[in-house]
C-alpha cells in the first residue's frame, strides 16, 4: 500500500531524506530509497557532488535511465529561446511530466548543481492523495475524472514531431487502485468529448485543479546545491515559483527512468521469490 500525504509532512520532511554516500556504498541505505520512492513517491538525496552528470553515480546502482528527446541529462536552466517553461524563470504550475506519451516516464530526478537566485521554490502535491480525497468525498466528480479522457499534445519546435495522446486524468489500476495521475494544464489540448458531458467535465477539471495546487496538499522547499530531488512523475506533481535570474543562478539536471526499473531492482534487493 502506498503512503499518501499531504502539507503535514513538511513536518517530518527527514522521513523522505536521505544521504547521497549512503545508498552509493550500502545496499541497505539503496533499499530505503527505493522503498521511500516507492512508498512515499518522493525522496530528497543529500549531499550530492555538484560536478555535471554525477547524478549517475546513484542512478547506474538501479538500472537504465529512460531516454526522451530532451536529452540525458535536460539542463533545466533559463535559456534563450526556450522549447519549454521549464527553460525559463516563470513559475510552473503544479504538473506531470511528458502526459502526451503513451507511456510517460515514471520517474524523475533533478539534481541541483546550484540554486542561488531569489525565488526558485520548488512546489510537490501526492497526487494519490488528492484523487484519494476526491473518491471518498466527490465520487461523481471522481468518476468523471476517471472515465472522460482528455487531449494532451506537444509540438516542440526542436523536433520534428507532433505528440498527442487521449486518456483520463485519473487512471487506475485492474484492481482499482491508483495507477497513474495526468495532469497538465500547459500541455492539455482543446476537449473534444461529448457535448453533454462537456459542462460536468470542466467543473470536475476545476475542482482537481484547485485541489492540486491547495496549500493543505503542497508542499514548498528550496533546493541546494547537492539535492536530488527525486519523484514518481506519474503520481507526484512538481512546479516551481517564479525566481530572478540577474540575482544569482539555477541550474539543475534532469533524469527520468520508468517505474519498472525501480520496483525490478527492489524485488531483486529484496530477494522477492517468484
Amino acid at each position: 500500500p502506498y503512503i499518501l500525504w499531504d502539507k503535514t509532512l513538511n513536518n517530518n520532511f527527514d522521513k523522505v531524506s536521505i544521504n547521497f554516500n549512503k545508498i552509493l556504498n550500502s545496499d541497505s541505505e539503496l533499499i530505503k530509497w527505493l522503498e521511500l520512492l516507492h512508498f512515499y513517491g518522493f525522496s530528497l538525496v543529500q549531499d550530492a557532488p555538484i560536478e555535471k552528470k554525477s547524478a549517475m553515480k546513484i542512478l547506474n546502482r538501479i538500472s537504465h535511465i529512460r531516454e526522451t528527446f530532451f536529452g540525458t541529462p535536460f539542463d533545466v536552466i533559463n535559456i534563450p529561446k526556450p522549447n519549454n517553461t521549464a527553460y525559463t524563470a516563470i513559475s510552473l504550475r503544479n504538473h506531470t511530466d511528458l502526459p502526451y506519451y503513451e507511456y510517460p516516464p515514471g520517474y524523475q530526478f533533478l539534481h541541483c548543481l546550484i540554486n542561488n537566485a531569489k525565488g526558485g521554490f520548488s512546489s510537490v502535491v501526492d497526487g494519490f492523495k488528492v484523487a484519494d480525497y476526491l473518491r471518498n468525498n466527490d465520487p461523481d466528480t471522481f468518476d468523471i475524472l476517471k472515465t472522460i479522457p482528455v487531449k494532451f499534445q506537444d509540438n516542440d519546435y526542436t523536433q520534428n514531431t507532433i505528440r498527442i495522446f487521449h486518456s483520463p486524468l485519473i487512471n487506475l489500476t485492474k484492481d482499482n487502485d491508483f495507477n497513474d495521475i495526468r495532469f497538465s494544464i500547459a500541455t492539455m489540448g482543446a476537449m473534444d468529448c461529448p457535448p453533454q458531458d462537456m459542462e460536468k467535465f470542466y467543473k470536475a477539471y476545476r475542482k482537481l485543479a484547485s485541489l492540486m495546487h491547495d496549500d493543505s496538499y503542497t508542499i514548498k522547499f528550496k533546493l541546494k546545491a547537492g539535492d536530488i530531488f527525486c519523484f514518481n512523475n506519474r503520481r507526484i506533481l512538481h512546479g516551481r515559483t517564479e525566481y530572478d535570474p540577474n540575482s544569482g543562478h539555477r541550474h539543475l539536471q534532469g533524469y527520468y527512468m520508468d517505474r519498472d526499473e525501480i520496483l525490478s531492482r527492489l524485488n531483486f534487493l529484496k530477494k522477492i521469490e517468484i
